[in-house]
């Protein structure tokens, strides 16, 4: 199917995920290249031709859309060959991401239905966003940065680039896709659409955004329901990352000074990180499975203390650790390194320019971080 030939919401699509290969492409060139491979020697080492590596490596000839087998042996072979295994898990991601990019792409402007969009598929987690994203902030995923790199030759691409036409298309589907008229009844799929608007520099985004802002604030603030503080969250993290702190101050004093909001948020938190293990359909289901405290807080302690002062979300990262403190009375008290870094970290926060209600949580941190000490 042409991209010209895309068809109407109602009539529904599949885009075929062979389209985009950039994600899952670019993170095999990286892995080849902390092994020191040529592309002929890994071609050797596949058994394929080498010509069948570069379409890989270029996404002219995209991974997505080789049989499972064929992906398993590669990765298979990767490993065995000294690959670094947290590397290789990013295939999967990629692949995903390659998932969600072509549909998106495909589309253009259109929504497709719900049961055709990759987006309503399952609660997103930070290592997915950060391979879809990858293209637009030039920004390494975790798993791949400690690759020691091979140098190339001649100027090469630091990270998966989509041409401008691509990039058009792909936020022209976000914005069709959380459009009220066609998101109503989806909002796992309304809000991930949401968030992921903030990785666009367009203004018609940025108008987008301060308008589905006001909405999902005016239902989060006054609703019982958590999931609707956990869209509120989306969609003032996605104008925070567009340059406009406000919201999200607004969030944090009006939504999360609800107890029933606030555990939603660190239960979103630790899911978002991997604490939280299970994957989940809807929010709903993900707020459900925050509320039996079987997660330690660990992970989730140790990423906001290593984030206080972050530009983007430095004042949410800052409630979240206190409320986190305050849920978890013990967590302090049982880890030293944590003790350590927070002691080290609230300190540097404190040298910040955040505003009184902030500057009075990382006090209270303070506090508390003397008293675990005792």
């Amino acid at each position: 199917m042409k991209r010209s030939e895309t068809p109407t919401a109602n009539q529904g699509f599949v885009a075929p995920s062979a389209e985009v290969g950039i994600l899952s492409g670019f993170v095999l060139k990286l892995i080849r290249g902390s092994l020191g491979m040529t592309q002929d020697k890994l071609a050797e080492l596949l058994e394929v031709d080498a010509s069948t590596v570069q379409g890989w490596e270029s996404g002219r000839r995209p991974l997505p859309a080789q049989r499972a087998a064929d992906l398993l042996r590669l990765r298979t072979r990767l490993t065995m060959h000294g690959a670094q295994p947290a590397a290789v898990s990013c295939f999967q991601e990629a692949l995903e991401g390659d998932g969600i990019l072509a549909v998106a792409i495909a589309a253009g402007g259109q929504p497709v239905r719900l049961e055709f969009n990759p987006l309503a598929a399952a609660v997103h987690r930070r290592s997915l966003v950060n391979m879809i994203t990858w293209p637009f902030t030039g920004l390494t995923p975790p798993k791949l940065r400690s690759l020691p790199s091979s140098p190339g030759r001649g100027p090469v691409a630091k990270h998966p680039l989509l041409n401008t036409s691509d990039q058009r298309r792909f936020f022209d589907h976000l914005i069709a896709t959380a459009d009220p008229a066609t998101a109503s009844s989806t909002p796992l799929l309304r809000r991930q659409a949401t968030y992921l608007l903030g990785f666009d520099s367009r203004q018609e985004s940025a108008i987008w955004l301060a308008t589905e802002h006001k909405r999902a604030f005016a239902a989060g603030a006054g609703s019982a329901d958590p999931t609707a503080g956990i869209a509120a969250r989306s969609a003032t993290l996605a104008l925070a990352r567009r340059g406009d702190p406000d919201p999200l101050k607004y969030f944090i004093k009006h939504t999360l000074s609800s107890d029933k909001h606030a555990a939603a948020n660190l239960a979103y938190w630790a899911y978002w990180l991997g604490e939280i293990p299970d994957s989940y359909p809807s929010d709903r289901y993900l707020v459900a499975a925050g509320d039996d405290h079987t997660w330690s807080g660990g992970l989730l302690a140790s990423h906001l203390l290593q984030h206080l002062d972050n530009d983007i979300h430095g004042q949410l990262n800052i409630h979240s650790f206190w409320t986190l403190v305050l849920a978890r009375p013990d967590l302090l008290r049982q880890h030293a390194s944590l003790r350590t870094l927070a002691a080290a970290r609230v300190e540097r926060a404190l040298d910040g320019g955040f505003d009184r209600e902030a500057r009075d949580e990382l006090i209270n941190l303070r506090y508390a971080v003397q008293l675990a000490n005792r």
